[in-house]
């Protein structure tokens, strides 16, 4: 992006020379940027339940 004197969110001076790089002040960069969550690491589903594996395991009347 130019470098650009106000933000491009709210209209404030930016003074940063990141901020003039990126477009946006601090406040509205951390306003408008996706949430990253933590890479998990654990399985979404253990593998083994009852010491049988999971595909072992009968799944009820529900599915």
């Amino acid at each position: 992006m130019a470098d650009v004197r106000r933000c491009t969110v709210c209209g404030r001076p930016l003074r940063d020379p990141a901020s003039r790089a990126r477009g946006t002040g601090p406040v509205c960069n951390r306003k408008t940027r996706p949430v990253r969550l933590p890479p998990t690491s654990h399985p979404a589903l253990p593998l083994q339940l009852g010491g049988r594996p999971v595909t072992d395991v009968p799944a009820g009347p529900y599915l």
